[in-house]
């Protein structure tokens, strides 16, 4: 009787160690796992998937933006918002978005910048209005040159718009359009003169143009037309090679015509 109580007691015993062991072996183990999974440089990102329409963004530059980003060695601790940032830094970027996969890979969606015309001499003209630097080096076409007070652009291109649609219905196309700080308009006709428009209607003012321009003579020798006068317009000519003086072609620069 009495050894069967003492090997009762000494199985509960047993078991009560036993239990002990796999409940701290558990904890031990738990903990080691969490140890291993957010240890600083355990688990960096190791894969970068870059999607969206790509024209002028490529994936050495958001690697390269990421690159220097310290949350990017640990998978678990990397900030999304921190990272969306330094890619919509990226000059061509407008928008970004960014997800995270299991085990280790980085999903960057981008909505680039849509540039509609250059804008100054340095800058470009975003198809939501809005004006941002990028290296010009990646432009895949030619575009107009517009410029003027920053806060004119939408009206600006709206007139570029407006006077190419003019212009084009007759063979010629707009260079560049600018809009002074006096609010009058000059625009440079593409292989043609410089047009002064002023501020008062410029469409009737193209269209005079349109109808003078092809009677000159030695069109290709004019430098510009002034359209400001209601009756005519002024032509200045094209500085004599090698004088820096205008040419006399029996038409001075302020006469009318």
């Amino acid at each position: 009787m009495s050894g069967t109580v003492m090997r009762t007691r000494g199985e509960f015993l047993f078991g009560v160690l036993f239990f002990v062991a796999v409940i701290f072996g558990l904890s031990s183990a738990v903990t080691d796992l969490k140890r291993w999974f957010f240890e600083e440089d355990r688990i960096p990102v190791s894969g970068l998937v870059v999607q969206g329409k790509l024209d002028y963004v490529t994936v050495e530059d958001v690697r390269s933006a990421l690159r220097d980003e310290p949350a990017v060695s640990n998978f678990f601790k990397l900030d999304v918002n921190q990272i969306q940032q330094r890619i919509e830094d990226l000059p061509w970027v407008d928008q970004a978005s960014i997800r995270k996969r299991w085990p280790a890979l980085l999903y960057v969606y981008v909505v680039e910048q849509s540039p509609l015309a250059l804008w100054g001499e340095d800058r470009l003209l975003s198809d939501k209005g809005g004006i941002f630097k990028a290296p010009l080096e990646r432009l895949k076409r030619p575009l107009v040159k517009l410029s003027g007070p920053d806060d004119m652009a939408e009206r600006i291109w709206d007139e570029y718009k407006s006077s190419e649609r003019i212009l084009a219905l007759n063979g010629y196309h707009i260079e560049s359009l600018n809009l002074t700080k006096r609010h009058s308009w000059e625009l440079q006709v593409k292989g043609g003169p410089r047009l002064i428009l002023g501020r008062g209607d410029a469409r009737a003012r193209l269209q005079r143009f349109i109808d003078v321009y092809p009677l000159l003579e030695m069109r290709d020798q004019i430098a510009y037309l002034d359209m400001r006068y209601d009756t005519g317009i002024a032509v200045g000519w094209k500085p004599i090679e090698g004088t820096g003086n205008d040419q006399d072609r029996g038409q001075k620069p302020d006469s009318r015509t």
